[in-house]
């Protein structure tokens, strides 16, 4: 499980990457269009937009997984070993909770507004929000699976 877990952690940081790329390029192109042509792109500026909310989502099951995310431990510090393991599991529940509430209010933004068109990419709703559920999906996934790997103690292998 641990392996699959890695795979597809690994797989989000490929996609991730040429979001990031995808990022670079248009707002460098911005850049030139605005400094030398002295215009600009709706489109490029709305790429731009996609990209960084595709690459945050995609990230944030990469990085929780890794356990490279912002931790503001300084409780867990000072508490013994075993409430340090149960504040965890505590921890990842809540996480999974608030992923499974995160999709639920996608589903219900997209009952009503998949087939709204982005303005400037006329992209549909649906396709611009595929990131963002499949990032959340896989954060929610991942701490199930944190919570299951904290409480039979192979912390270590996550």
């Amino acid at each position: 499980m641990n392996n699959l877990a890695k795979q597809v952690t690994k797989g989000y940081q490929a996609v991730a990457v040429v979001f990031l790329l995808v990022l670079f390029l248009s707002v460098l192109i911005q850049i030139i269009m605005r400094n030398v042509f002295h215009a600009g792109s709706i489109q490029l500026e709305e790429l731009a937009r996609v990209s960084l909310v595709s690459l945050v989502f995609l990230m944030i099951p990469v990085l929780t997984f890794e356990k490279k995310h912002i931790i503001v431990d300084i409780v867990l510090l000072y508490l013994p070993k075993q409430a340090k393991k149960w504040v965890g599991v505590v921890t990842q529940l809540l996480v999974m909770c608030f992923g499974i509430y995160v999709l639920w209010a996608i589903a219900t933004i997209m009952e009503r507004n998949w087939s709204v068109r982005t303005p400037a990419l006329n992209m549909p709703n649906v396709v611009f929000y595929i990131p963002i559920t499949l990032g959340i999906f896989a954060m929610t996934v991942l701490s199930l699976l944190g919570v299951w790997m904290t409480i039979s103690a192979r912390e270590e292998e996550v």
